[in-house]
């Protein structure tokens, strides 16, 4: 996903348990015959809290 003006996109690890279940799914695609972009994008998404914001005035 590739940021636009007016979107604001944050990225903020999460607590421990969080990470280490990312990192238990991410290293499920290699060990079984899951498709890894699967487990990749799963793990992410587990591992990392996403925040999308639509800003209605420029930030400085």
């Amino acid at each position: 996903m590739l940021s636009r003006p007016g979107l604001a996109l944050y990225l903020a690890p999460r607590e421990l348990p969080f990470i280490l279940v990312g990192g238990a799914i991410g290293a499920l695609g290699v060990w079984s015959a899951a498709p890894m972009e699967a487990a990749a994008v799963t793990a992410f998404l587990v591992a990392v809290q996403v925040k999308a914001e639509v800003l209605t005035k420029p930030r400085s």
